[in-house]
């Protein structure tokens, strides 16, 4: 038997070994093992939460549950966000293209004694709302390219958003 030969092989093995458990054991540091709580974004020194996207500044949640628009609005609360206000066309598009075809709550309501859409945080909306419907006081987006008026009570999925940290 030639001692030489074995010994090289042994030798082979215990690197492999040795590699492979340092590549596992570093490999989710490297790659992320999706259970971390923030990801990096594309924005050096920015995180959001893990599950929620990035976008000029901003983290947004679509959710994959369905709830009344209240309901969304609380859960958006729960997570230090609001439901989404789309004011800029940069991020109406950015959020069509994510979310594909199901319909997501945002941030817009009827007010009723001012007769005008507004959004949470009560500026002015400058758009046009479809579907108008007279106890369609909520809006979706996201089936179609435009703001779609619905029912509050209806359960639909939502989209939230915060700043990025």
């Amino acid at each position: 038997m030639n001692w030489c030969l074995v010994i090289s092989g042994f030798i082979i093995v215990v690197l492999k070994v040795v590699g492979m458990t340092l590549f596992l054991l570093y490999f989710p540091q490297i790659f992320g093992n999706g259970n971390s709580s923030f990801i990096p974004t594309e924005s050096y020194g920015t995180v959001c939460p893990s599950r929620w996207d990035f976008h000029q500044g901003r983290c947004f949640f679509l959710s994959i549950s369905e709830m009344s628009w209240n309901k969304s609005r609380d859960a958006c609360a729960a997570e230090g966000s609001t439901l989404a206000i789309v004011n800029t066309p940069e991020k109406l598009e950015f959020l069509q293209r994510i979310t594909g075809t199901e319909k997501y709550f945002i941030g817009l309501l009827y007010q009723h004694a001012e007769k005008s859409w507004r959004w949470i945080n009560n500026s002015v909306f400058n758009g046009t709302v479809t579907n108008q419907l007279q106890d369609f006081n909520c809006v979706t987006i996201g089936l179609t390219k435009t703001f779609d008026a619905a029912s509050c009570d209806t359960a639909y999925r939502w989209i939230c958003e915060k700043r990025a940290q």
